[in-house]
């Protein structure tokens, strides 16, 4: 029996829906015995659980559909992946000027001006989060006694830790608790800026025609920058300050799949943010460097050797700038750094990824889970459809970019795999937004457009009136991001809030430790902690005296021995021991050092017990 298309589609999108109930049945039965051997203590370790399980599974469940969806397609349609074409396919010029779009542009750029400048510092929160903010105060109280990077701070997210509060202090004239706070609503406020440029970059790269464009930029523009919010340290949306990065390269990497001019700039560039963002942010930049791997080996098979010279020279002219800057000894700590939170972060911090469909409900997370790895699937497939569709395609740029694009997308959405709470789930679904919304929006568009009751219409005045409602809505929507009265205020505001005294975050309880630990480390060049107050060093405005200035990221074995021999060269005649029951996830603080609190109990005595705190001091 000869299927029409309609069944056809039928049959392949059941067949999908099937498979993915396939992978939701078998997730569970995917196991790996855990195989511990940094010693690492963490939930997942206390359960005995492996967290590349998480991994494997969420493959899994990725490819089972589009394998599926591939399989059936070519079964049914006779569509396959031409790899050959799509490698070798010829780049389209692409027109970079679209005045509409930049009047656009200035009037999306005047909103986000709008919403920074409607920040209210007056309410905000002034409680000391020791375990997000102390990421930042810490570090940066180390190098600015020390002068020294990787060699004085263990870094869990990247140089970014000491260098971001550093550079705020700086330019602020105020080194607080207020100004660090800061520093995120300064780097959102760029973030939005630079989505209005991806969102433009993604516009002109469009086969809409000239006009239709302008409603396609309005609509895309308003998602992206609606992906981020103005929010203080250790409050994340769907795009956070560490996308800064994510953005930056797909605006660059967008220039190397259509006839540009700026392509030898682009490739300087995305050189240059894959070697900032590695030092900065540890998983962005290893997603970018991973990606551009890729890029280098489609250079090889293209034949593209002219641009394969240029990004090896550029790796080695910037990594060389990088290591004669901070120095081999610094560059060696960084390697070890890196390989550390690669390799032990999951044991440490990680959360079990909750089971598809079945979890909803039952699990807090449940339900977000599952809707992002659908959303994952369904980015999948608009890819897939389009590499393998014979119809005009609906990008000027090559269609391996969306590839490349999902690929992306694909990768890093492990930081969700590694703490698959709400937050984290939350900030890995951004590239399934901006490419799911790019298709759904491209795909109706051009639905649009060929209705022919509607072509009478379809002038540059329709369009620029259907984006007028549009920014009204989207102020409508918004407006309570736009406040006057605060806007009036904000200079006295916010200058007010970088110079709040650092006790106005703090309790009393910790008001008196500070004095007191003040008072018998006089005379001492740095201080202890080993509880998970991590901000402790830099309220005393002392450098922690070893590297491990959060002791819980010191639970690998090898970690613990360098802890134990940096006491004892150092020798800190105190050490802040306990300040709470506190447990994270479920592990308290000596259970996951139980080698270090071994050697603390042994060469340290109980020297006084302030409110609750216990302080140390060597036998």
């Amino acid at each position: 029996m000869k299927l029409n298309n309609l069944q056809k589609n039928f049959y392949i999108f059941f067949s999908v829906i099937i498979s993915i109930l396939i992978a939701t049945l078998l997730w569970e039965n995917i196991n790996l015995p855990l195989n511990n051997t940094s010693g690492a203590k963490g939930l997942l370790v206390s359960k005995g659980y492996n967290p590349n399980n998480d991994t494997i599974r969420y493959i899994f469940f990725i490819f089972l559909p589009l394998i599926t969806f591939l399989f059936l397609n070519q079964i049914f349609k006779k569509k396959n992946l031409r790899v050959r074409e799509l490698i070798f396919e010829k780049k389209e010029k692409v027109i970079n000027y679209y005045p509409v779009l930049v009047v656009l542009s200035l009037i999306f750029i005047i909103f986000i001006f709008l919403e920074f400048f409607s920040v209210n510092f007056s309410f905000s929160n002034y409680d000391l989060d020791h375990f997000h903010d102390g990421v930042y105060l810490t570090p940066a109280q180390n190098y600015v006694s020390t002068k020294k990077f990787w060699l004085s701070s263990h870094l869990t997210h990247g140089a970014s830790d000491m260098l971001y509060p550093i550079l705020m202090w700086k330019i602020l004239g105020v080194k607080s608790i207020g100004a660090t706070k800061t520093l995120t609503i300064f780097l959102i406020l760029f973030l939005k800026l630079i989505s209005v440029l991806l969102s433009y970059q993604i516009t002109k790269i469009t086969n809409l025609n000239k006009d239709t464009k302008i409603l396609f930029f309005t609509i895309f523009t308003s998602i992206l920058i609606s992906m981020s919010h103005y929010t203080f340290l250790g409050s994340g949306y769907y795009l956070t300050h560490r996308d800064i990065y994510i953005i930056l390269f797909l605006i660059f990497f967008i220039e190397l799949f259509v006839n540009s001019k700026f392509r030898s700039l682009s490739i300087i560039s995305i050189s240059l943010i894959a070697t900032v963002s590695v030092l900065l942010h540890i998983d962005i930049g290893i997603y970018i460097n991973f990606i551009f791997i890729l890029y280098f080996l489609y250079l090889l098979i293209t034949k593209k050797y002219n641009d394969v010279l240029l990004i090896v020279l550029s790796f080695f002219i910037f990594w060389t700038i990088v290591v004669s800057i901070i120095g081999f000894d610094e560059f060696n700590a960084f390697l070890k750094n890196t390989k550390t939170i690669v390799f032990t972060m999951d044991l440490l911090h990680g959360l079990k990824y909750p089971t598809p469909f079945f979890s909803m409900g039952n699990t807090e997370d449940g339900t977000r889970a599952t809707k992002l790895l659908l959303m994952q699937v369904a980015t999948g497939l608009f890819v897939l459809n389009y590499l393998i569709s014979n119809e005009n395609k609906i990008s000027k740029s090559q269609k391996i970019l969306f590839a490349f694009l999902f690929l992306l997308s694909f990768i890093m959405y492990k930081n969700a795999l590694g703490r698959s709470d709400a937050p984290h789930i939350k900030e890995s679904s951004d590239l399934p937004i901006l490419i799911n919304s790019f298709f759904i929006l491209n795909y109706f568009l051009i639905f649009f457009e060929k209705l022919n009751f509607l072509k009478k219409f379809s002038s540059q005045k329709f369009f620029l009136f259907c984006s007028a409602i549009f920014l009204l809505f989207y102020y409508t929507y918004n407006h309570n991001h736009y406040n006057i009265s605060i806007i009036k205020n904000y200079k006295k505001n916010f200058i007010n809030y970088i110079n709040l005294e650092d006790e106005v975050f703090i309790n009393q309880k910790q008001v008196k430790l500070i004095e007191y630990y003040k008072q018998i480390s006089k005379g001492h060049d740095c201080i202890e902690n080993i509880t998970y107050e991590d901000a402790i060093p830099y309220l005393i405005k002392k450098p922690s005296c070893t590297k491990y200035w959060a002791s819980w990221l010191a639970s690998p074995t090898h970690m613990q021995k360098d802890y134990i021999l940096q006491l004892k060269i150092n020798k800190p005649k105190y050490i802040l021991y306990y300040s709470s029951d506190r447990k994270f996830d479920g592990i308290g603080i000596y259970e996951s050092i139980d080698l270090l609190n071994s050697y603390v109990l042994s060469n340290y005595k109980k020297y006084e017990e302030l409110d609750g705190y216990i302080i140390l001091e060597k036998r």
